[in-house]
């Protein structure tokens, strides 16, 4: 597997991958991270997310590496949310994917920007096969959102529903 070593871009974002020294500005708090990453970070993104990136790395051999990236608005220099990626338990070409969006920023196409980018990215240059996604059977924003990306549901034991997404399950890019 690959490990994410540099920004990804898309048309309004660029996809920050937690460093170590994230990760550790993190745990000391907002204006620590923001500092570090270049970017203002929002509070109800912070309250939600910034203890989620200080756990962000894992290692991978004898390195550090990455399980999440921050959703950076490119013209604003905002930080507008973050999506985990890591190998699922059950194989290293099979990647669990989720994602979080600061309340501000709700609506208005960046989940499906930031998880399409990072999922080109697993598809293209990780050797992900396949990618699954979990989300809360009431989550209705979250079910939207992963069946624009082209996931299917796959199963829904219990409260959570699980989606699977293969390269051959994507639909078309639209013009």
């Amino acid at each position: 597997m690959n490990v994410l070593d540099h920004p990804l871009f898309t048309a309004r974002l660029r996809l920050e991958p937690v460093t170590p020294e994230m990760a550790d500005a993190a745990r000391v708090g907002p204006n620590a991270f923001a500092h570090v990453i270049g970017a203002d970070a929002p509070e109800d993104w912070c309250a939600a997310s910034l203890g989620l990136v200080a756990r962000s790395i894992s290692n991978v051999g004898n390195a550090p590496a990455p399980t999440r990236a921050i959703a950076i608005h490119r013209q604003e220099g905002v930080v507008i949310g973050d999506v985990r990626f890591e190998p699922s338990s059950r194989s290293q070409s099979e990647f669990e994917i989720g994602y979080g969006i600061a309340r501000s920023r709700r609506r208005q196409g960046y989940a499906v920007e930031a998880v399409n980018g990072v999922i080109d990215w697993l598809f293209e240059d990780a050797g992900a096969e396949t990618v699954l996604a979990g989300c809360d059977a009431g989550n209705i924003a979250s079910v939207k959102t992963l069946r624009r990306l082209g996931f299917w549901l796959d199963s829904n034991p219990g409260q959570t529903f699980w989606w699977v997404l293969a390269p051959d399950l994507r639909p078309t890019p639209r013009a």
